[in-house]
């Protein structure tokens, strides 16, 4: 996950202002929540004035159809906002399914959470939107591989890891406590267990394994006074960020970063010899070798680029460098 300025690009004219569909959609929604709350308050009187063995018969609950934050506009300008990658696991969504945008603060009803109509106000809200693949936003059932594991382990099928557990966020949004009033959303004040990159910077609670000796890509907890962050925990796994698909992704762009980086190492001591040659063909192919490696610290830059898949974690390895490659990097 990284962080994404979302005033980088405009709130699609769709969502924005009264007469707009999000407007438009938002006042119907209003109307019938407000509807909805005063029947169930209505129904919850009459039930309470029934003789004891008086059953009160339940009638088939209403829903509300949204559509405005599912726009075509509202979808392109999220790609455009996350590069066409997921804003919780940064994979390409396009290469295996349609983007799904998510609601953070979920616009339905919220798991665990008994009576909570959802946040349907901010259903066709900008802010409250985000791009993401079909497994980090809908609950399934996900192979997770064992731990400790080895990488023969990790880069294996699926089914041979055996775990599995029920993973992605759906209808879930956790609270630590109403702690903290959130200025872009007026009225709600609480503290979400879940980290949003277009409101917190990931790097707080989020942080990548990172073994140049035996790369296994793994999100683990941001620690701060030997305590992990709460927020991070929770992330990983309402979204699932240790999957084994992921791990396994993760794992192979980590295998290529420490290739490039073991081909960097052996390319600079076959230049270094070549160029204390006093040969001249020595010494040309000595500056060849050299503008060499220099294309291969260019692919590791552009590997860490935000428009790249998992460039957060490409980061994250580019620190653990030695000082001499960081300041090449």
């Amino acid at each position: 996950m990284r962080r994404v300025d979302r005033t980088l690009v405009p709130a699609p004219a769709v969502l924005v202002g009264d007469k707009s569909r999000g407007g438009k959609e938002l006042a119907k929604a209003r109307i019938f929540f407000e509807a909805k709350a005063k029947a169930e308050a209505a129904g919850a009187a009459a039930a309470g004035a029934l003789a004891p063995a008086t059953k009160a018969r339940k009638k088939k609950e209403k829903t509300f159809e949204f559509s405005a934050y599912s726009d075509e506009a509202v979808k392109y300008a999220l790609d455009k906002l996350f590069f066409g990658k997921c804003a919780y696991c940064e994979s390409r969504y396009a290469n295996q399914a349609p983007v799904d945008v998510e609601h953070y603060r979920p616009k339905g009803r919220i798991a665990g959470v008994a009576n909570h109509p959802g946040y349907w106000w901010l259903a066709m809200v900008w802010d409250n939107l985000l791009p993401s693949c079909i497994d980090c936003n809908r609950r399934r059932w996900q192979d997770l591989p064992k731990f400790p594991v080895s990488l023969a382990q990790l880069l294996s099928a699926p089914e041979m890891q055996g775990g599995k557990a029920s993973l992605g966020k759906q209808d879930l949004f956790p609270i630590a406590g109403a702690d903290r009033a959130t200025a872009d959303l007026p009225g709600i004040d609480e503290e979400p267990d879940l980290v949003n990159p277009c409101v917190d910077d990931p790097e707080e609670h989020l942080v990548f394994h990172i073994d140049r000796g035996d790369p296994v890509g793994l999100v683990l907890p941001a620690f701060k006074d030997d305590v992990p962050s709460r927020r991070g925990l929770t992330s990983i796994h309402v979204y699932g960020l240790n999957r084994l698909g992921l791990v396994q992704e993760r794992t192979r762009i980590l295998r290529k970063l420490d290739f490039l980086s073991r081909l960097i190492d052996e390319i600079d001591k076959i230049s270094e010899t070549l160029l204390a040659s006093r040969d001249k063909k020595n010494k040309t192919m000595g500056a060849r070798l050299d503008l060499l490696v220099n294309q291969i610290l260019d692919e590791i830059r552009a590997m860490a680029e935000p428009d790249q898949p998992y460039s957060s974690l490409v980061k994250a390895w580019s620190k653990t460098l030695k000082p001499t490659e960081g300041d090449e990097t």
